[in-house]
């Protein structure tokens, strides 16, 4: 017998408001609501990457999500136990937490069992006071009084994930996919295998699948799910067969059943159903106020009202026909994001993206993060793009001189798109652009890279292309630039604009594209490129695949691919230079007599550039390196393993400049961290010192935003006693409270003074300090 072993650990409630420097936080798709449990006037609801908690009697919403106290993301199951006060939140890996008491409890074992094949958590059921798990390769009985697992079955032997558990009489059944297994209660010989019976009243399934078992007032339903939509069926299990029910089958998409006061109730496409033991129908959720169609994926009733988890709506309070109310948070609508641009506070989000580098069809659209605010532009709320083939959004690029304007580039029949104030005002395609089909004579073309430049001009990259750059001038005109034979018809990445106005872009196999117009777009005769490969006198990159480019304050190229990283430090000089000349360096270290590369042939997925000129390194698989200015220093590290961090899979990355604030698309979602660098401002013109005043609870750095570049920063109490120094990155420093030999200052008001490097301070703040 297999015993799998616990240990538990508590996490303290911790939800931040606003997040401080230092500090992380997740964003939680708000749309796709997977699972409900009710106690009482407290409903929670589970998303795929957190969960809310909501208090129906005065409205309070909480989010719990790995941040600030959940153990992981991902969930797959909720239970509530009244018998233990407690929620049971399951993952798709098997880690199992319960919260209890504004308290998290981690319960690891199913997580860690040494065991091949899922984990993943399907269902929780209660029975004479012990939780029994429904995984990915067994059942678990758990004690939530001892919080031990008792004991393990393994009806299938592990081979089929049990997807539900119930109890009916002397008997415990456990339903796979293919059929329904049946042990006896009292048989200590349960976790063999050989001691469960395959209940001979269903059939075994080759085709359709089995996914739920309901025991309502003694009576066995099955829920039986079609590959094919509306094809799904529920049955009664009667004592030597199954029939329908109700008694002749119907056309539904049934997503889940649950129990609503002795009644079946089938969430489905298009409502929640309540039927009775005789299969009348009794109450229905089926129209929503606000007009949404319901999409259930679960329902719970909680003091005579309908609590819906729906797909697209999210938690939603159901009182009759056409009452029903939304209870939402802050969060972004969808969980897929691929690419990012940042301008002035504006956050775009490109929602798209690929299958290595072939299409998905993805029509999730694009979306922007303001002032805590999400909006989601897609074919649904987009006249222009209604009915129309646009998917697999790539690229934005906000206009810099107007970030009401949005550029939205595709892998798909509407390659790019002109938003203006929350509305498409232009699309171009093939017929109206000089954008090519990404085969001869097909219906789709790519679009990987935009950009605008200080002009107002806007710059794309076609992938596929003769002529893979291209610009929307100011004026309307579409240009199309050869940039040689090499160039062209290849897949492509990644475009910036340096501070000189040259483009870089990267296509797959060949390296890096530099243009320069001279100046002049609509004059291509004074034009010039540049191509970095892999050869040694032509570039030297690491590799072909250049998956990030980033232009720092020096004008340098930095080039990530999948073999490392490398400098371009002679970027203006490259378009004249020979043979030889235009190399890209890698960044060299001695390490115990040996001479290493910096990252060695780590995959850069991204690098950004902060305030203080520091290189923000997105990883395939290491998860987030930062490097010092020169890049010789490795100045932090993010991974899974040592910070909230989702996963160690880098997509994309970028800053709110004006914060700070680092965001993070993961193959996992969306996170985000804020650093302790920002833009200057030489003006001085909104310091700002947080928090303050400091009170002896608070954690992390104090923060002083808003200074000039580089500058010198000084502490010192009020009789001018200089108590700390440092530097800032970019225009914002940090101080931790304590002086130079490492010692708490007492409590007291201390004066914050800045310089540029060198020269007179300016005094900028000051800051109260209580211990």
């Amino acid at each position: 017998m297999l015993r799998l072993f616990l240990f538990f650990q508590l996490c303290s409630l911790s939800v931040f408001s606003q997040i401080g420097t230092g500090q992380w936080r997740m964003h939680v798709p708000n749309r796709n609501a997977i699972d409900i449990a009710a106690n009482g006037p407290i409903i929670y609801t589970a998303f795929e990457s957190g969960l809310l908690e909501y208090n129906s009697d005065d409205a309070e919403k909480r989010v719990w999500t790995d941040v600030n106290g959940l153990s992981d993301i991902t969930i797959t199951a909720i239970y509530f136990s009244e018998a233990d006060n407690s929620l049971f939140i399951g993952y798709e890996n098997g880690n199992v937490d319960i919260l209890k008491e504004n308290t998290i409890f981690n319960v690891p074992a199913i997580k860690n069992a040494q065991i091949a094949g899922s984990k993943r958590i399907n269902k929780f059921r209660e029975y004479q006071g012990f939780i029994f798990i429904a995984t990915g390769f067994g059942v678990i009985k758990f004690d939530p009084d001892k919080i031990e697992v008792k004991d393990s079955y393994f009806p299938t032997s592990g081979n089929e994930s049990i997807n539900d558990v119930t109890f009916r009489g002397d008997s415990i059944f456990a339903l796979a996919s293919s059929r329904l297994f049946r042990g006896f209660l009292n048989n200590p010989g349960l976790p063999d295998a050989s001691q469960w019976l395959v209940d001979p009243r269903i059939p075994v399934q080759t085709i359709l699948s089995y996914k739920e078992l309901l025991n309502i007032n003694d009576e066995l339903y099955l829920l039986q799910m079609s590959n094919t939509y509306g094809n799904d069926s529920v049955f009664k299990i009667n004592s030597s067969d199954i029939s329908f029910f109700p008694q002749v089958p119907f056309s539904l998409e049934i997503h889940s059943m649950c129990e609503h006061n002795g009644m079946v109730a089938l969430n489905i496409d298009g409502a929640c159903i309540e039927l009775n033991s005789d299969g009348t129908q009794g109450n229905s959720a089926t129209n929503y106020s606000y007009g949404a169609i319901p999409n259930v994926n679960q329902s719970v009733l909680s003091n005579n009202i309908i609590w819906i988890a729906d797909k697209n709506e999210g938690l939603v309070r159901y009182f009759s026909q056409y009452s029903a109310v939304k209870v939402q948070f802050e969060g972004p609508p969808k969980n897929m994001y691929y690419s990012m641009d940042w301008q002035d506070g504006k956050l775009a989000i490109a929602g798209g993206g690929l299958s290595g580098i072939g299409l998905t069809f993805s029509g999730s659209g694009f979306f922007t993060f303001e002032e805590e605010a999400w909006n989601l532009y897609d074919r649904d709320n987009n006249p222009l793009w209604n009915g129309q083939n646009v998917w697999d959004f790539l690229a934005v690029a906000i206009n810099p001189s107007n970030t009401d304007q949005i550029a939205v580039g595709t892998f798909s029949e509407i390659p790019v798109s002109i938003f203006n104030n929350g509305a498409i005002t232009d699309t171009f395609t093939q017929v109206n652009s000089t954008m090519q089909p990404s085969s001869p004579g097909g219906p789709w073309s790519m679009v990987s890279g935009l950009s605008y430049d200080e002009s107002g001009n806007l710059w794309a990259v076609n992938g596929y292309s003769e002529t893979p750059l291209n610009v929307l001038t100011e004026d309307g005109t579409w240009i199309g630039f050869d940039c040689g034979s090499s160039a062209k018809d290849k897949f492509s990445r990644k475009l910036v604009i340096d501070y000189n106005g040259n483009k870089w872009f990267s296509l797959e196999g060949l390296g890096v594209v530099g243009y320069n117009d001279d100046g002049t777009v609509s004059n291509v005769a004074d034009d010039a490129y540049v191509i970095l490969t892999t050869g040694a006198n032509s570039g030297n990159l690491p590799s072909g695949t250049v998956n990030a480019l980033a232009v720092d304050f020096d004008n340098e190229i930095w080039i990530g691919t999948d073999n490392g990283f490398a400098v371009l430090y002679n970027s203006e000089s490259a378009f004249d230079a020979t043979a030889g000349n235009y190399n890209a360096q890698r960044i060299k270290l001695e390490f115990e007599g040996n001479v290493e590369y910096v990252l060695g042939n780590t995959s850069i997925s991204d690098i950004e550039v902060d305030g203080g000129n520091r290189k923000w390194m997105g990883t395939a698989n290491a998860g987030i390196v930062l490097l010092s200015a020169d890049g010789l220093e490795i100045i932090e590290q993010f991974t899974t393993d040592n910070s909230p961090l989702i996963s160690n899979n880098i997509i994309d990355l970028e800053i709110n400049h004006d914060t700070g604030e680092l965001f993070i698309i993961t193959d996992k979602g969306l996170v985000s961290y804020r650093t302790d660098a920002t833009y200057e401002d030489p003006e001085y013109s909104d310091v700002q010192i947080f928090p303050n005043p400091v009170r002896p609870e608070m954690q992390g750095p104090i923060t002083i935003q808003g200074i000039r570049y580089d500058s010198d920063v000084k502490i010192t109490d009020v009789a001018g006693n200089l108590v700390y120094k440092t530097r800032s990155n970019g225009g914002t420093a940090s101080w931790d409270g304590k002086t130079m030999s490492g010692e708490r200052v007492a409590t007291g008001v201390y004066l914050i003074w800045t310089a540029a490097n060198e020269g007179k301070g300016r005094k900028v703040g000051k800051v109260l300090i209580i211990n």
